[in-house]
């Protein structure tokens, strides 16, 4: 009978810990989604019903390139959030603050632009600190806007973000697979997917992105034509449920 009894524990323990262990593992895969939000906040839209919409780049800063976009948005009257990587910014500080002069924002995409999955937590913490002191040295007051290299996130960078008090920006909206599209073509692409909350994510800060560069005068006026103003991540969030 003690046998028994001793089987019937060490049964009810291992189910619990199989349950634990599924648990986790849907979590773990789940936290890894792109638009999961759960326990960690992050964006990748914005229930709103204001005419707005946030326009991000990813990549960079290139002086010569920013050069050519920033005049694109001033001509439009549109804001946009730049996410850098640190080692870029560190060699490119005076492109940062002319991004920041113009009245636009900066967000933290890591330092070495890795990939920030299957690391330790030392990784995440020092990917994210190095890059929030040299935004902080291009002006940004207190940077809180994460973007993670490629999209890729995982429960240990979602936990660093959490301490470190950063917002995870992700997007709804992409150019993902038109890079090379024809300017027009990219640009109805985008206009097609974008509605009022929208996170336009954009790569148009590369040396090969001339494309995309060209596409933003087309994106920026089929916005106008819709009725949406494009702003930072920042005035986006202020809007959520308005």
């Amino acid at each position: 009978m003690k046998a028994d009894r001793i089987k019937g524990v060490l049964l009810r323990v291992g189910l619990v810990l199989g349950i634990i262990a599924c648990l986790l593992t849907v979590f773990v895969n789940l936290a890894s989604l792109r638009c999961f939000n759960a326990l960690f906040e992050a964006t990748c839209s914005v229930a709103t019903t204001r005419n707005v919409v946030a326009l991000t780049f990813n990549d960079g800063p290139n002086g010569r390139t920013i050069d050519q976009v920033l005049p694109t948005l001033a001509r439009h009257d549109a804001k946009a959030t730049f996410f850098f990587s640190g080692q870029k910014l560190e060699n490119e500080m005076d492109a940062a603050r002319r991004v920041v002069a113009a009245g636009h924002e900066l967000g933290n995409m890591a330092y070495s632009n890795q990939v920030m999955e299957d690391r330790d937590q030392s990784f995440h913490a020092s990917e994210i600190a190095q890059t929030d002191k040299l935004l902080r040295e291009a002006g940004v007051e207190k940077p809180y806007l994460f973007r993670p290299p490629y999209g890729i996130r995982s429960v240990g960078l979602l936990w660093e973000l959490h301490k470190a008090g950063y917002h995870l920006v992700m997007w709804d909206v992409s150019d993902n697979g038109r890079r090379e599209a024809p300017p027009e073509a990219y640009a109805n692409a985008i206009l097609a997917q974008v509605q009022p909350g929208s996170i336009v994510m954009l790569h148009a800060l590369g040396t090969d992105d001339a494309d995309a560069r060209e596409a933003l005068p087309i994106i920026l006026a089929g916005l106008r034509e819709k009725g949406l103003t494009a702003v930072t991540v920042s005035e986006l969030l202020a809007a959520r449920g308005k």
